[in-house]
C-alpha cells in the first residue's frame, strides 16, 4: 500500500505543466524502483481532480505481467474511449519490460527520478526504450516526495 497521495500547490504545477501538451494517457515511469510510483500516480491523480476540467484516472499496472498486457491496453483504451485522462502508473522498464507494450500504448510518458538516488544508466533505459519522442520530461523527486521546480521537458535528439 502506498503512502497518502501529497495534494500540494508542487504537484498542482506539475499537473498543468503536463497538459501543456496533448495526452489522453500518460504513463509515469521510475527511473528505478527508489521511487514510489502509485504515490506520484496518486498525487498526480489527486491534482488532475482538483483541475477538474475531464474525469482523470488512475490505471495501476505495477507488478503486470506479459499475459497482464492485453487486458491493461483494452482497459487503457476504454477508459480513454469515455474521455476520461488516464494515469498509469508502471514498473521501471529495467526490472519489468512487460510493461512496454502498455507504456507505448499511452499517449504521452513521464519519467520520475529520485535526488541523489536514481541511477543515470536506468534513466537512458526507459527513454531509449519507449522512445524520446514519447516523453513530455522528467520529473525529479526530492525526499520528501515532492517534484523539485518544474517539469524538465525532454530533450530533442541529438
Amino acid at each position: 500500500m502506498s503512502a497518502k497521495p501529497v495534494s500540494t500547490v508542487d504537484w498542482q504545477r506539475l499537473w498543468v505543466a503536463t497538459r501543456q501538451q496533448a495526452w489522453s494517457s500518460l504513463a509515469v515511469i521510475p527511473s528505478d524502483r527508489g521511487v514510489d510510483i502509485v504515490q506520484v500516480a496518486e498525487s498526480l491523480l489527486a491534482a488532475g481532480r482538483l483541475h477538474g476540467e475531464k474525469p482523470v484516472s488512475l490505471l495501476n499496472a505495477t507488478g503486470a505481467q506479459l499475459n497482464d498486457v492485453r487486458p491493461l491496453v483494452d482497459s487503457l483504451g476504454a477508459m480513454t474511449g469515455r474521455g476520461e485522462w488516464v494515469i498509469v502508473a508502471v514498473d521501471p522498464i529495467a526490472d519489468n519490460p512487460s510493461v512496454i507494450p502498455l507504456v507505448r500504448a499511452a499517449s504521452a510518458a513521464l519519467l520520475v527520478v529520485r535526488l541523489g538516488e536514481s541511477l543515470l544508466a536506468s534513466a537512458h533505459t526507459a527513454i531509449d526504450t519507449v522512445g524520446r519522442a514519447r516523453f513530455l520530461g522528467s520529473v525529479v523527486l526530492s525526499r520528501r516526495n515532492a517534484p523539485q521546480g518544474k517539469l524538465v521537458p525532454a530533450a530533442p535528439p541529438k
